[in-house]
């Protein structure tokens, strides 16, 4: 069990890690791309050398240390890496008739850091998963999970043994039998948030290639789209500037975040049918980076003075804003509202609650959780969920830990393992959402690929979507969402949207 003292030098550390690979990652495989004359290639050093100082966190305590390390990192091994970058380009030639030239022959190549540090997120979380699986099953141990009987991909409760891998699975069948539930394939890509209601959903996403090597510091640029559901054919599309924005719907109305502070207004409230600016909220606090919307409220995390992060509600109709307690100490990575209170990921380890009318912490759930849940305080950046659906918040935390947590009091009512919605070890159950009174895992593992469906009661999977393999290139898919009556999955190039009325059960 990790100490008090230990759990902050680990947050110190990752939050260096971040500001280096904001500051310092397009001009790293800018010059790994220069050694290794690979594209693919040089990125995939470069998220590779983060990789390793992130495993050597004590290195972050000295920033330029660091950073050296960082650089030294992508020239090891020269003719290795020149010997992969010529096998890798003949492959892609083989596979589609042309070959990955360099930036020199082939035009600019960009240099996209906000999606590059999702990868890196998603990377981190595979590579913490597999650390843990190694020290935790053993052999007999994955034998025996794989002769659990459960109702998987099925629509009734009739129990089914999982095989082992050795064993032929008729995938095909299981995507023949729920691929109806797909109900649109919008060409969509870099997706990185939406909000909706019934009828319209809204999502944030990355419209351009932003940078090049030879201006490789320059953001890319993000655009909102509207898509009507009835139809599933695309409204508007309003351009957003080159800072990524948080979204939030609710009761007939949307809300955005803004790169400004409290003289700009941090908080816009557009017209759902134009995507027109309506109304602005000026916050006494800095920038914000959540929203979320709930029984007629808004709330937000923005940043406050010196080091933290205040939760703020606020009425919609009027702007009025009341900051909820006292600031949290450190940056807030996700925001979840519910009817009595509101719930948030502190730097990305530990989960914590205030109540929306008191401004008081709701205590037992960040001691309980962070303190004796094991795995929860020490998961990796990107690898913890926090959702809210009938009364409950869910938080994923480490080894595939589930804790059902009571919304209103912190109560943790339920914990859930592998064992209940994963019971073969076999996905890379990282990611989820909830709604309708079921969960929705992001699956990436054998025998299934796609969105899991998972009863809120028994913690038993209930059906699923397959969704192709590779849909995210090299890296695994890691959002999904969840709007009233959809379930949507971004991929490479798709946003796919899935009914769950079309599921069967």
């Amino acid at each position: 069990m990790l100490g008090g003292r230990e759990r902050r030098s680990r947050r110190d550390a990752d939050e260096t890690i971040e500001r280096l690979f904001h500051a310092h990652y397009p001009k790293i495989v800018s010059s790994a791309y220069a050694r290794v004359g690979d594209w693919n290639l040089a990125q995939q050093l470069t998220l590779q050398a983060y990789l390793r100082l992130w495993r050597n966190r004590h290195l972050a305590a000295d920033p330029p240390a660091a950073l050296q390390y960082l650089q030294r990192l992508p020239a090891k091994r020269p003719g290795r890496t020149r010997s992969l970058a010529r096998a890798t380009a003949g492959q892609r030639a083989g596979s589609t008739g042309r070959s990955d030239r360099p930036a020199a022959e082939t035009g600019r190549q960009v240099v996209d850091t906000s999606r590059a540090w999702r990868e890196f997120e998603e990377l981190r979380t595979r590579s913490a998963a597999r650390r843990r699986r190694a020290l935790t099953v053993g052999g007999s141990a994955i034998i025996a999970a794989l002769a659990i009987t459960v109702p998987l991909l099925t629509g009734s409760h009739n129990a089914r043994r999982i095989p082992p891998p050795s064993v032929r699975v008729n995938v095909p069948a299981i995507r023949r039998a729920y691929q109806r539930a797909i109900v649109a394939r919008l060409e969509l890509s870099g997706v990185i948030s939406m909000a909706g209601d019934a009828a319209m959903a809204w999502v944030v996403r990355s419209d351009s290639q932003p940078a090049t090597i030879e201006q490789p510091a320059q953001p890319p640029t993000y655009q909102l789209v509207a898509i009507d559901l009835r139809s599933n054919t695309i409204e508007y599309r309003v351009k957003l500037g080159r800072h990524a924005r948080a979204i939030a719907a609710g009761a007939g109305q949307v809300w955005l975040t803004t790169p400004m502070s409290q003289a700009g207004g941090q908080i816009v409230r557009i017209d759902p049918a134009s995507g027109r600016v309506v109304q602005k909220v000026h916050l006494r606090a800095g920038r914000c980076g959540q929203l979320s919307f709930s029984s007629g409220r808004l709330f937000a995390a923005c940043s406050a003075w010196p080091a933290g992060t205040g939760i703020w509600m606020i009425q919609p109709g009027t702007g009025r804003a009341s900051l909820l307690g006292s600031p949290v100490h450190g940056f807030v990575a996700s925001l979840v509202a519910a009817p009595d209170a509101v719930w948030y990921i502190r730097g990305f380890f530990s989960v914590g609650g205030v109540t929306q009318f008191t401004g008081r912490p709701i205590d037992m759930a960040p001691k309980h959780v962070v303190a004796r849940a094991p795995g929860l305080q020490d998961t990796a950046p990107g690898g913890v969920g926090l959702v809210y659906d009938a009364g409950s918040v869910w938080a994923l935390g480490g080894q595939e830990r589930l804790y059902r947590i009571d919304a209103a009091t912190g109560k943790i009512v339920r914990t859930f393992t592998y064992r209940d919605y994963d019971p073969a070890r076999a996905g890379g159950l990282n990611f989820l959402t909830a709604g309708g009174g079921w969960l929705w895992f992001l699956d990436n593992g054998y025998p299934f690929s796609g969105v899991l469906r998972v009863s809120e009661s028994t913690g038993r999977p209930a059906g699923g979507v397959a969704i192709a393999p590779n849909s995210c290139g090299q890296q695994v898919c890691s959002q999904i969402f969840y709007t009233p009556g959809s379930v949507w999955v971004p991929t490479a190039e798709l946003l796919i949207r899935i009914d769950p009325r079309r599921l069967p059960g």
